[in-house]
C-alpha cells in the first residue's frame, strides 16, 4: 500500500470512529473532549448530526476515495481541505474564545502536520487531476 492511499485511509477511518463514539457515547465523549457537554435535548440532537453524522460521512467519502488510483488525489485534497480548514477555525476559536484544553492543541498539531502531509503527497502524485 502506498502513503498516499494509507494517509486518506487512516483519516477517514479516524472520522469514521470519531464519529461513531460521539453517536454511542455523545456526553462522555464530549465532556473529554471539550470539558463539557450539551445540557438539552436539541443540543445532544444537534451534536449526533453535526460531531456524528458529518464526521461519519466525511469518513465514508475519504474512503471512497482511497479506494481506486482514479480517486485517490481528490482524496488527498479533501484531507487537505477538510483537516486545514477544522486547523484554522480551531485556531481562530483559540483567538476568539481562549483558554483551550490540551487536547485542543493536540489536535491542531495533527491538522496542520496531516495536512501538509497530504498537500506534499498530492504534489508528488502530479498537477493534473
Amino acid at each position: 500500500m502506498n502513503l498516499e492511499k494509507l494517509l486518506v485511509q487512516l483519516t477517514a477511518m479516524f472520522f469514521l470512529i470519531y464519529g461513531l463514539m460521539f453517536a454511542v457515547l455523545p456526553e462522555w465523549i464530549s465532556n473529554l473532549v471539550t470539558d463539557g457537554a450539551p445540557s438539552t435535548a436539541s443540543g445532544l440532537i444537534d451534536m449526533r448530526s453535526t460531531y456524528d453524522g458529518l464526521s461519519i460521512a466525511v469518513g465514508c467519502l475519504m474512503l471512497s476515495f482511497a479506494r481506486n488510483a482514479g480517486t485517490l488525489k481528490l482524496g488527498l485534497q479533501s484531507v487537505f481541505i477538510v483537516l486545514l480548514c477544522m486547523a484554522v477555525t480551531r485556531m481562530l476559536g483559540m483567538i476568539i474564545d481562549g483558554n483551550p484544553n490540551n487536547l485542543m492543541y493536540v489536535y491542531l498539531a495533527a491538522e496542520l502536520v496531516l495536512s501538509i502531509v497530504a498537500i506534499l503527497l498530492f504534489r508528488r502524485m502530479g498537477k493534473d487531476i
